[in-house]
């Protein structure tokens, strides 16, 4: 197609250099036939003649020219088909670095996203796991608050416990010191009211010769007991009795009422303004027994009246803690 648009030129230039050898041609037809051969003028005849070899090389020349033309036509269709060979290969280049480059992208992407994952998912981890360390602290802490308090309370308990023994030992001692200071004295009136008592008996029986009216239990004695015995009433034996249980009561302990629904049977003997010379068990639970006589033994008896002291003077109380 470039070709034939090029040979246009090259036809009309050629039609041109015809047209104007024919009119070059025609002219000098033309010339010839209007000379004048019977005038003298002497002027001379103009001619133009054309050289075949001027018009052979003129030819030559634009077939040459036509040549150049062809081959710069190709050189620059070659030249254009290259350019455009070399623009083909580097967009195909450019394609393929941005297909390339597409790629890396997406790589990077995945990648970016796979960090993210591995990111959120070791956050979720760090999370859990801090969340377990948490439980398992305060599960710590509350199991060791736990055990302080109940070592604590257990201390406390400890604590109170040795200071009530140690109170309830003080108390006991107290009162076994009270006890031995009591029979003591017991024992020291006892024998005081026995030495003054045998002294009047001497002086009795000095002054009345040694009759046997004066000694104890003679006929005499037994008979006034008896008149004394029915001149009191039981009903005053009782209360007196009632007042008596009542003071061993008042200095008893009955821990946790440890001798509830026991009793025990005191042999129980007083002087006439209630001092205790002597108390025995006759009877009943053992542990309960001693107990009551040492109670017995802190008590304080209560005077008689002056007509019931014969009756109880050595009586029998039938003990029953309360």
């Amino acid at each position: 197609m470039r070709n034939s648009k090029l040979s246009i030129p090259i036809i009309i230039s050629i039609i041109l250099h015809l047209m104007l050898i024919i009119m070059l041609g025609y002219q000098a037809i033309k010339n010839i036939d209007g000379i004048n051969y019977g005038k003298e003028t002497g002027n001379s005849i103009d001619a133009i003649m054309i050289d075949p070899s001027v018009m052979t090389d003129q030819y030559q020349r634009q077939l040459k020219t036509k040549e150049s033309q062809q081959q710069a036509d190709k050189k620059r269709e070659q030249q254009l088909v290259d350019q455009a060979k070399e623009l083909q290969e580097k967009q195909l280049a450019e394609q393929q670095h941005l297909k390339d480059l597409t790629k890396e992208r997406i790589k990077l992407a995945e990648q970016l996203k796979k960090q993210e994952e591995e990111r959120i998912a070791a956050e979720k981890a760090a999370a859990e796991k801090a969340a377990a360390e948490k439980a398992a602290a305060e599960k710590a802490a509350a199991e060791k608050a736990a055990a302080e308090k109940a070592a604590a309370e257990k201390a406390a308990a400890e604590k109170a416990a040795a200071e009530k023994a140690a109170a309830e030992k003080a108390a006991a001692e107290k009162a076994a010191a009270e006890k031995a200071a009591a029979e003591k004295k017991a024992a020291e009136i006892k024998a005081k009211q026995k030495a003054e008592q045998a002294k009047k008996d001497k002086a009795i029986n000095d002054l009345l010769g040694g009759l046997t009216s004066g000694a104890p239990n003679s006929p005499s004695d037994q008979s006034g007991a008896a008149a004394s015995r029915k001149g009191s009433s039981d009903d005053e034996l009782a209360k007196y009795k009632a007042l008596v249980t009542n003071a061993i009561s008042n200095k008893f302990i009955n821990p946790a009422n440890v001798y509830s629904g026991k009793s025990c049977v005191l042999q129980i003997q007083i002087a006439p303004d209630g001092l205790l010379l002597n108390v025995t068990s006759s009877g009943g639970d053992e542990a309960l027994c001693r107990e009551a006589v040492a109670a017995t033994k802190l008590a304080t008896i209560p005077k008689p009246a002056s007509g019931l002291y014969d009756e109880v003077k050595n009586m029998t109380v039938e003990f029953q803690p309360k």
